[in-house]
């Protein structure tokens, strides 16, 4: 159970293509770009903002740069990070839910896309906060995307565990990436503004 599952059609999404028009941007960058070299303090990076502001596309370009340095990496979005466990339980092997979660909390990168999109059943809040506590007593590194502000996360973290796990250390950075969404940025003069 090695495969980091990246986006289909997500090739394009690599550090040297992201655009930094925003001071914020090129913040959001640099962290990355720490993650993916393990060169820097940022060990833990939360992404959040608005859509199209390029939070998937540097979660992408982190993974593709610790499988190009041979390192093992996993990208899931949230809501089917916890289908894929729920289908666990119906299956034996390295597909079963002991397994596949067992991966989750020891694969040395993990990507979250999304974090405050599932369903916030009990079982959903207790899988993700089980998840990141582990990769957090263990100093693994994560990187969570969202379109929540950091302190709410909506009813996957009431408790607001997750959010405080995320800023508590000198190694874990949050960007807001605030501002116009890429797509209307370029359309305004027919370039990035």
């Amino acid at each position: 159970m090695v495969a980091c599952k990246l986006p289909k059609n997500s090739e394009r999404f690599t550090f040297d293509n992201y655009e930094t028009d925003l001071p914020v941007l090129a913040e959001a960058l640099d962290a990355s770009l720490q993650v993916s070299e393990e060169t820097g303090r940022v060990m833990w990076l939360a992404l959040t903002g608005p859509a199209d502001m390029g939070k998937t596309h540097l979660a992408v370009a982190i993974c593709r740069r610790w499988l190009e340095r041979g390192k093992p990496a996993r990208f899931c979005v949230g809501s089917l990070l916890l289908k894929e466990l729920r289908d666990g339980f119906e299956l034996d092997g390295e597909l079963s839910y002991r397994q596949r979660f067992d991966f989750l909390c020891r694969v040395p990168l993990l990507v979250i896309d999304d974090l405050g999109m599932e369903n916030p059943t009990p079982w959903a809040r207790e899988q993700m906060q089980t998840l990141v506590d582990f990769r957090y007593f263990n100093h693994l590194p994560l990187v969570i995307t969202t379109n929540k502000k950091i302190g709410n996360l909506g009813m996957i973290d009431p408790e607001h565990r997750i959010s405080s796990r995320l800023q508590r250390e000198a190694w874990c950075q949050v960007v807001a990436m605030e501002g116009l969404e890429y797509r209307l940025r370029k359309k305004k003069g027919g370039k990035v503004q």
